[in-house]
């Protein structure tokens, strides 16, 4: 369940409420917008975390480069010594480093533009409720007209209350519910699932790459030697 689940639970089933409860519409649309307010404030708060995780990803990128210029400066130091099977190794490392901070710059690229994605998402909703709020007497006489029609089970709960307002928030909680996945999807720094997969991939890819590292190695060496 993703960090932004309760308010799509509370703009559904507030709007469901709506239409099956018996209560006055023009206190319930009071008390709906106070629901839903109180639930935009936490998920904001879980926003700023998620926004949070994705720096934490960009300075894993910078460490790993950083790592990759540590191992670059060990193969030199390994030449020096005429160690070639030393700077070979120092060499795959330094790939291997780099290959995992291309990696995490896209898990950061892609959990930033979703994490941004929900802010707008929820600036919207806050507007939205907003409009609620404002034409709550309006609104109310059209929660009533709507409990008075024969319900259908094909429409959605905004829908059945009548559309405008109503069908807009529904729509609004499922792109909360698709941007929460999205968001979901990259927060997890290190996934151990993810690093196992990593890990085998790099151990299919190693035979692959050795051809890169020996021409890696020729070029250092010419550099040092020259």
């Amino acid at each position: 369940m993703g960090i932004f689940s309760r308010l799509n639970r509370v703009i559904k089933s507030n709007l469901n409420a709506l239409i099956d409860q018996a209560e006055d519409p023009d206190k319930m649309i009071g008390q709906t917008v106070t629901d839903m307010k109180s639930a935009l404030k936490r998920a904001r708060k879980d926003l700023i975390g998620a926004l949070g995780n994705a720096k934490r990803l960009e300075k894993k990128q910078r460490d790993l480069e950083q790592e990759a210029s540590d191992w670059e400066q060990k193969a030199i130091l390994a030449l020096e010594q005429d160690d070639d099977d030393l700077a070979r190794e120092a060499l795959r490392r330094k790939a291997h480093a780099l290959e995992e901070a291309k990696q995490v710059r896209a898990r950061s690229a892609a959990q930033a533009s979703a994490a941004d994605a929900m802010k707008a998402q929820l600036e919207r909703v806050e507007d939205k409720l907003d409009d609620l709020k404002a034409r709550q007497k309006t609104l109310a006489a059209q929660v009533r007209d709507a409990r008075a029609q024969e319900p259908d089970p094909e429409l959605s709960s905004g829908d059945r209350l009548g559309g405008g307002a109503f069908a807009d928030l529904d729509r609004m909680a499922d792109q909360i519910d698709q941007l929460d996945a999205e968001v979901e999807a990259h927060e997890v720094l290190d996934d151990p699932k993810r690093a196992e997969m990593d890990e085998r991939f790099r151990a299919l890819e190693s035979e692959e790459g050795k051809d890169d590292v020996d021409d890696e190695l020729a070029a250092l060496k010419a550099k040092l030697g020259g």
